[in-house]
């Protein structure tokens, strides 16, 4: 192997550590927000496409969780492959690149307020104990 494959191995290595530290921060995340809202822990947070749901109602309604789930799915692409047909469903490339640019930005929006959210229900708690 030559260095320039070396140091691709290693660039990948560390996106891969970063995503999968990236989601189990969300999740762990996730599973104490909604400790805080509803009282019990969830594997929700911990399930793909379902901590994105969780993410949107927590911090808004189900209407919320529901809209993220559509937005990420509506752009991407679906390939079912029976036998030697393949069914390809997707929009067309310039609409999937927009509606993934409109759900990152929608993703990390919601991410942003519902960090907020779960800090104000620390503070609002904190205060009543004081209070008492």
């Amino acid at each position: 192997m030559n260095e320039t494959e070396n140091f691709l191995y290693f660039f990948i290595a560390i996106i891969i550590l970063i995503i999968i530290t990236f989601y189990a921060v969300l999740a762990i995340f996730l599973n104490n927000f909604n400790k805080k809202v509803n009282g019990t822990p969830t594997v929700m947070a911990w399930i793909p496409f379902a901590n994105v749901y969780l993410l949107g109602k927590l911090t808004f309604n189900k209407d919320a969780g529901y809209g993220l789930i559509a937005l990420f799915l509506l752009s991407g692409t679906l390939r079912l492959t029976f036998d030697k047909t393949t069914i390809v469903l997707s929009l067309p490339n310039v609409l999937q690149v927009i509606l993934g640019a409109v759900f990152a930005g929608t993703f990390i929006a919601t991410l942003i307020y519902g960090v907020q959210k779960y800090t104000n229900l620390d503070n609002k708690k904190h205060n009543k104990k004081i209070k008492k």
